[in-house]
């Protein structure tokens, strides 16, 4: 059947494809088998096409930003990874609204803001993945969300249909905006205001100490592996739990932070996964408390 996928992945669109491409080269925590078909569309039509293709043929597929908040296991992906990275990655301003495609490193983002000299985005330096990943996720940092500067976004839907939806008519929940999972994410409007320069860079700048003192930068992670329950900080409980540094292979909850798992350096994603479900079953027997996890498995 992965044979089939391939072949209809060949010649589709004008983007990349790549066959049995190694997940590990694409996702954070480096870990990860082949997928069938790994296609990277330019353009928001051949993204349409990509997806009323794969959907006419039931091709199962998955949209892959820069893979921040992914594991995936180890005999990889059948079917389709569609990679928006390398084509919608348009960003543009409009007064102090800015706009940018699904596929923009939220990093951009945020740099193309300070450099406008517009204030908002600041929490968000040094957030790794996309756009699209970082509304999709709600990601946040130090008490602000980024559902807390958006405007609307840009939505394709199950048929192809785009749609724009007014953040009045999203659902946002602690990490996740909440849409039909078919849906795709192809651009955000973030509202931002007009600020003084070096105000922004300092407050960038502090920002960006606290992450490097705290969090373990120097090492393939998948950021924040647990949710906060409402218990407060997951870190916290792991910690408390004795569990920094323990190790399942070369998988180890980080020393500099409880809730990241590290990959030391050829880790295996069965070893990430059973080092996140051991953290799970000692955080409940200690504590009773139930992480959820903020990261996806994906593959097989």
């Amino acid at each position: 059947m992965s044979r089939d996928y391939k072949k209809a992945a060949s010649g589709l669109i004008k983007g990349r494809v790549l066959f049995d491409a190694p997940m590990k080269q694409f996702i954070s925590m480096k870990v990860g088998g082949p997928a069938d078909s790994l296609l990277f569309p330019r353009s928001v039509d051949e993204l349409r096409k990509v997806v009323r293709y794969a959907r006419r043929k039931k091709i199962p597929f998955f949209i892959l930003g820069k893979g921040t908040n992914l594991v995936v296991r180890d005999k990889g992906v059948r079917g389709w990874v569609i990679n928006l990275t390398q084509g919608m990655k348009k960003i543009q301003m409009e007064g102090e609204v800015v706009e940018a495609e699904a596929g923009l490193p939220l990093q951009r983002l945020v740099q193309f803001s300070i450099q406008k000299g517009l204030t908002g985005l600041e929490p968000f330096f040094g957030i790794p993945g996309t756009v699209g990943g970082g509304v999709a996720m709600n990601a946040g940092a130090w008490g602000v969300e980024l559902k807390d500067v958006l405007l609307s976004i840009t939505l394709m839907k199950e048929d192809g249909e785009i749609v724009e939806k007014p953040h009045s008519r999203l659902r946002f929940s602690y990490r996740r905006l909440i849409l039909p999972p078919s849906w795709i994410i192809l651009k955000g409007r973030f509202q931002l205001k007009k600020g003084k320069k070096e105000e922004i860079l300092e407050r960038v700048k502090s920002y960006s100490e606290i992450r490097k003192r705290k969090q373990p930068l120097d090492y393939p992670s998948a950021g924040s592996i647990f949710k906060n329950p409402k218990e407060g900080p997951a870190g916290k409980w792991i910690e408390e739990a004795g569990l920094k540094g323990f190790r399942v292979g070369q998988a180890m909850v980080s020393e500099r932070h409880a809730n990241f798992i590290i990959n030391l350096g050829k880790a295996k994603a069965e070893e990430v996964i059973r080092l996140m479900e051991l953290v799970e079953k000692k955080i409940y027997e200690k504590k009773g408390i139930s992480l959820e996890r903020e990261v996806k498995v994906v593959g097989e």
